[in-house]
C-alpha cells in the first residue's frame, strides 16, 4: 500500500513539474514573440523615419563571392523583384532587410537596373525565424483582441 501510494505522489508530482516547465516554455516563446513583433513595428518607424530606405526580402541568393552576394530581392510596397548586389555582405533567402542603396548597370547580366547595396546600407535586418514569430504575435494580437 506504501509503495502505491508512493508512486501515485511521483507520478502526480512529476505530472505537475512537466506542466510548470511547460507554461514556462510557452511563456518564453510568447515574450519572445512579443519583442520580435515590437523589432518589425521598429523596423516600419525606421523606413518613415529614413529618406531612401525600403524594405525587401532576399527571394533568392544566387550567388556568394568573398567580396559580396548576389541576390533577387523584392520590394516589400511594390513586390516588384529586382537582382542585387550586397558588397561585403551575405544575405540568407527570406531575410527581411531595410535598405538604402543605388540602381546601376549590371555587367554580369546586362541589366541596367541592379541594386547596389554597400556595407552599412543595410539598416537593419530580420530573419525568417524572427518574422515567423512576429507573425505569430500579430494573429495572437487577432485572435485575443489584446493591443500591444
Amino acid at each position: 500500500m506504501f509503495l502505491y501510494l508512493l508512486m501515485v505522489c511521483a507520478i502526480a508530482g512529476l505530472a505537475a513539474l512537466a506542466t510548470i516547465v511547460l507554461r514556462r516554455l510557452k511563456n518564453r516563446q510568447a515574450r519572445q514573440d512579443e519583442l520580435w513583433f515590437g523589432y518589425r513595428r521598429h523596423m516600419n518607424e525606421l523606413r518613415d523615419a529614413s529618406p531612401g530606405a525600403e524594405l525587401a526580402s532576399v527571394a533568392q541568393v544566387y550567388q556568394r563571392a568573398g567580396s559580396g552576394t548576389k541576390a533577387v530581392i523584392v520590394w516589400q510596397r511594390t513586390g516588384v523583384e529586382q537582382d542585387s548586389w550586397f558588397e561585403g555582405m551575405n544575405p540568407d533567402p527570406g531575410d527581411l532587410l531595410l535598405l538604402r542603396g543605388s540602381p546601376g548597370w549590371g555587367p554580369d547580366n546586362a541589366s541596367p537596373n541592379v541594386f547596389y547595396v554597400a556595407a552599412g546600407q543595410v539598416l537593419a535586418s530580420m530573419t525568417v525565424e524572427a518574422q515567423t514569430a512576429a507573425a505569430r504575435h500579430r494573429h495572437w494580437i487577432a485572435a485575443t483582441g489584446v493591443t500591444p
